[in-house]
């Protein structure tokens, strides 16, 4: 598994952040971790609080699913789209 953290503001040299600077969590699906990021992954970053989740399949069209945190505290699928197309955007296009 791989995954990209982004902040609202730069980590300090610290290696621990805070977890409510983290706006976004991107993760690439391994093999063997599915349940896992399927599952747990995703209520556990709601819980603490990161309006924005997306995960990268190992399908053909390395699909990416895009969940945020809706009012209930948890997570939404608001967009599902393949790797390629979402990397010809900003990714500002799909944060708020």
């Amino acid at each position: 598994m791989a995954y990209l953290s982004v902040w609202r503001k730069p980590p300090s040299r610290s290696v621990w952040a805070a977890v409510t600077e983290i706006v976004l969590v991107v993760e690439i699906v391994s093999p063997g971790s599915e349940a896992m990021d399927s599952v747990t992954k995703v209520r556990e970053y709601a819980s603490a609080g990161i309006p924005q989740y997306w995960v990268v399949d190992r399908d053909g069209a390395q699909t990416v699913t895009l969940h945020r945190l809706g009012g209930d505290g948890s997570y939404e699928e608001c967009a599902r789209m393949p790797l390629a197309w979402l990397l010809q955007t900003a990714p500002g296009d799909h944060l708020d």
